[in-house]
């Protein structure tokens, strides 16, 4: 459609929204509440919901202060105005988060997502589009920049969309705008029924190419990986190891300062120790220096031992309880002098069915993430595979601002835990209302 230039008054506060003379707006054949978008010499670019204003005179637009900061113009600049059909029935965006005073990423990221309705109420009425970025200058945290950087359904370039239809609700998943150091503790399902072959292998050369650049390739691990051929079926725990193997090669090959540590749970639940430098036994994986070797191929034979014992009942909420009492002890960030925030993984492929009476732990899983799992700095993600139960799995994830992943087969499973690996994100749901 062919637009028409025209000279940006600064509207001050405007909620997002962009004003023109009503015979400009009949030019562009665009109602009240249309979507234009606005590009400057430079191309830098804009978009607002236009409403017509007898007052603005013809050829002159009147923009949002924030939506021109946000799209790097000012007052007097001279932008090519077009109208654009905005897409509709977005339900996820993924937003990063930049600090720009002097507030940590870890934090800054963790307030947003405790504030999502706050920065619902700051993206309301604004149309969004890929990479949009939006300068929250007076956040109570201090300076940020949010940027959109995907939405599901996706939003091509030079498309526009509306995300807070009356009554829908909209998750929000918060992630860093730039690297971040994050610990992580993983807890995996080893009770019997993960003994069952019915993960089907899919593109498996990448993954398999993955771990022999991080692990020793000893006669164990060789073994392990025998049996991952493409087109096979392979049991749920050997999935569950191959991919956890990858998950720790990749993490600690970042060599950030992050640790791990590793939970397995089935009838009982055990917490793995490694040897520290000063030779004493630690629950704490570390990822840099002179342990890391050592302490990858410990890992890799104790995830691989595990395969063949896979056993028992399970006792989930015993292994959430214990991922809760672990936190405190990773070790301060040497670059940051603070802890890292914590990225709790729970995979199972089973009801939760074990607790422990003696230390009044229940056999339901919900109350233990309350008491030990909802804190600041922790995200819970759960991965079910096989029959799991996906309320309960659901539940737990929401309850630590985290995701649900259903895994059907070993390619998903490998690529969901390679995400994770790398990005420490939070979800927050909110509900809009229309103004």
């Amino acid at each position: 459609m062919t637009g028409i230039k025209l000279e940006i008054i600064e509207a001050g506060e405007a909620s997002g929204r962009a004003f023109m003379n009503p015979q400009d707006m009949k030019s562009l054949r665009a109602d009240d509440l249309d979507v234009v978008v606005f590009v400057n010499e430079y191309d830098d670019w804009g978009a607002a919901q236009v409403v017509g204003k007898d007052d603005c005179a013809a050829g002159y637009i009147m923009i949002d202060s924030m939506t021109l900061d946000s799209a790097n113009m000012a007052n007097g600049d001279s932008v090519d105005v077009k109208k654009n059909e905005p897409k509709g029935g977005i339900t996820e965006v993924q937003i990063g988060v930049e600090p720009m005073s002097s507030q940590a990423t870890e934090k800054a990221v963790v307030w947003v997502a405790d504030h999502a309705s706050e920065m619902s109420e700051l993206l309301k009425n604004r149309p969004i589009f890929r990479n949009l970025e939006i300068n929250w200058r007076d956040a109570e945290i201090g300076h940020l920049k949010l940027k959109v950087i995907q939405t599901k359904p996706p939003i091509d370039p030079g498309e526009t969309a509306i995300i807070d239809p009356a009554g829908q609700e909209i998750t929000f998943e918060i992630i860093p705008a730039v690297d971040m150091s994050f610990n992580a503790i993983l807890l995996i399902d080893v009770s019997g029924s993960m003994l069952k072959e019915d993960m089907e292998v899919h593109e498996i050369d990448g993954a398999i190419e993955g771990l022999r650049r991080g692990f020793t390739e000893t006669k164990d691990l060789q073994r392990f990986l025998d049996q991952f051929r493409e087109g096979d079926r392979v049991s749920r725990i050997a999935s569950a190891a191959m991919a956890t193997l990858l998950y720790l090669s990749l993490k600690i090959g970042r060599g950030w300062g992050e640790n791990v540590q590793l939970i397995t749970f089935g009838d009982d639940v055990e917490l793995l120790q490694v040897q520290d430098k000063k030779g004493s036994m630690s629950p704490v994986i570390e990822c840099t220096g002179e342990m890391r070797e050592l302490n990858l191929n410990t890992v890799a034979f104790y995830v691989i031992e595990k395969c063949k014992k896979a056993t028992g009942l399970t006792a989930m909420s015993v292994a959430l309880k214990i991922a809760g009492d672990q936190i405190k002890y990773f070790p301060k960030n040497p670059r940051t002098s603070k802890q890292n925030p914590t990225m709790v993984v729970v995979l199972s492929d089973g009801n939760p069915n074990k607790g422990d009476e003696e230390k009044s732990i229940p056999v339901n899983p919900i109350p233990v993430v309350k008491q030990y799992l909802i804190k600041d700095d922790v995200v819970l993600y759960a991965i079910g595979i096989g029959e799991a139960d996906d309320v309960v799995m659901h539940r737990i994830a929401d309850l630590g601002r985290g995701e649900y992943f259903r895994a059907t087969n070993f390619k998903e499973l490998w690529r969901f835990y390679d995400i994770l690996a790398q990005k420490f994100t939070i979800a927050a749901k909110i509900k809009s209302q229309k103004k």
